[in-house]
């Protein structure tokens, strides 16, 4: 932590009663990093937020006026100034108005600036912890406090699958009740708060099993409606699963692939560079690996003897987008998993031609221009649904064909599109339009377009030959005025 907030709050600390408590504390007693505190006291919270920020020379954010919560942002720390909740006169008290027992203990900030100054250890005697929060810590117990405290901001109820998440907890079982019953009460949440905790959910290594357990309570549901039709879809051949069994496989098998991408691709340095460059948008494709069949449902027909799902991917491509929407999800991140929803499909239509020596040049340029760099995240996306789908039709080297179809892409990308994307064009837009004749239009990036395959054809290699070529190419669509 930044010098000048610990002296900050040390000189705090030495002027009045406050204390550190919920995540911070727990954090410390697991060993683990916590930049963010919680400051309790009696009264005039944001009073003393805003000396506070003017002391160390922070950022002061008043966050709720009515209930006196404000924050300092100083350095990447953020000190949150709160006073003791709903009434209470004490600090004792005002735990007791928390969500769960593990984030209801505190310190005084006297103690715990020793704590973050020297990184000693928190003696046990100067723990306040009157619900127990310390014998659940050590037990990895997830339990709420009060059905009451639930109920007052059902948020707490996705919390618990949050912590469950990113903690390895179990949640004990009346905490659990309380869930299911309760589970409805999470659309009254604004969907920015629930979209923070799914993101946090998303990155851990643990999303999979906290979605399923989510939806197990009942909670999942009012949150992703679209799902429910996917529950107990047969599938064809190819699957093992239900639609939707399949689809927390496929979110299970992602974070297997993305711990270890060499176990099932051997050209695996590409998509590990991929990853550790992409970090904040391994959650979004845990989300692709989820949403990518939620088109199913209102795809499936049957024809004659055998189901059907014509357009699934373009369909729930477009539910993705509604999905995102309400979800208030960033545009790019909304954008980057509907896309992946689309092609998810694509890596297997390529492999028959695979198997014969194809794909053509145009076919690996058509996928890739659609991508764009991130080819990478949709052949992940691709082995997490193979290895979902254990079906009696699934061909047994299936995995290994899909690897050997990822190595041909990344060569072809790296050594013959890449470099030709990089290098100027050989007619800009300008130049075909002054050539030509043309006025500007969808045609002229048609062209462009049309030219770069024809130089990945290696048909164009030069400004002349690209000029005779494309003469041709117009002649051939009937545009007139041509020089």
């Amino acid at each position: 932590m930044n010098s000048r907030v610990l002296k900050g709050l040390e000189s705090l600390a030495s002027s009045m009663e406050v204390y550190v408590a919920g995540g911070a504390v727990r954090d410390w007693l697991l060993h683990r990093e916590s930049m963010d505190l919680d400051l309790v006291v009696s009264d005039r919270a944001i009073d003393l937020a805003r000396d506070f920020a003017r002391d160390i020379g922070g950022t002061f954010v008043l966050l709720d006026e009515r209930e006196e919560i404000a924050r300092v942002i100083s350095h990447g720390s953020i000190v949150d100034f709160t006073c003791y909740r709903n009434g209470a006169h004490t600090i004792e008290e005002d735990l007791y108005h928390r969500d769960f027992s593990i984030n209801a203990m505190a310190l005084p900030l006297s103690v715990a600036a020793l704590v973050i100054d020297s990184a000693m250890a928190i003696p046990t005697q100067d723990i306040i912890d009157p619900i127990g929060g310390l014998a659940d810590l050590e037990n990895q117990t997830i339990r709420a406090i009060s059905l009451e405290n639930l109920v007052s901001d059902p948020l707490r109820l996705l919390r618990a699958f949050r912590f469950r998440s990113q903690l390895d907890f179990e949640i004990e079982q009346q905490t659990q009740t309380h869930i299911q019953g309760l589970s409805d009460m999470i659309v009254s949440v604004a969907s920015e708060r629930i979209e923070h905790e799914l993101r946090l959910i998303m990155e851990s290594e643990r999303a999979s099993r906290t979605l399923r357990e989510m939806f197990q309570s009942g909670l999942l549901q009012p949150i992703l409606p679209e799902i429910i039709p996917m529950d107990g879809m047969a599938q064809p051949g190819f699957h093992h699963l239900d639609c939707l069994s399949h689809s927390f496989a496929a979110l299970e098998a992602i974070e297997v692939i993305i711990a270890d991408p060499c176990q099932k691709f051997p050209l695996c340095r590409p998509i590990e560079t991929w990853i550790r460059e992409n970090l904040d948008r391994v959650p979004e494709l845990k989300w692709a690996s989820f949403l990518h069949d939620i088109g199913k449902p209102s795809c499936r027909r049957r024809k004659k003897d055998r189901l059907t799902f014509y357009r699934h991917d373009h369909v729930g491509s477009a539910m993705t987008l509604e999905i995102g929407e309400r979800m208030r999800w960033p545009k790019k991140k909304t954008m980057f998993v509907a896309r992946l929803v689309r092609l998810h499909m694509r890596p297997f239509h390529l492999l028959k031609d695979f198997r014969h020596g194809g794909p053509s040049k145009r076919a690996m340029r058509r996928l890739l221009k659609e991508t764009g760099p991130d080819y990478p995240a949709l052949f992940l996306l691709a082995m997490a649904d193979s290895m979902a789908g254990c079906g009696p039709l699934k061909p047994p080297d299936l995995d290994t064909v899909l690897a050997g179809l990822w190595e041909k892409i990344h060569a072809f990308y790296q050594e013959l599109l890449r470099p030709i994307e990089r290098r100027p064009r050989l007619l800009t837009g300008h130049d075909i339009q002054r050539i030509f004749g043309l006025s500007p239009g969808p045609i002229i990036g048609e062209a462009i377009d049309a030219l770069e395959e024809a130089q990945v054809e290696g048909i164009v290699d030069t400004q002349k030959e690209a000029i005779t070529w494309l003469r041709a190419w117009f002649n051939k669509r009937g545009c007139e005025r041509l020089h």
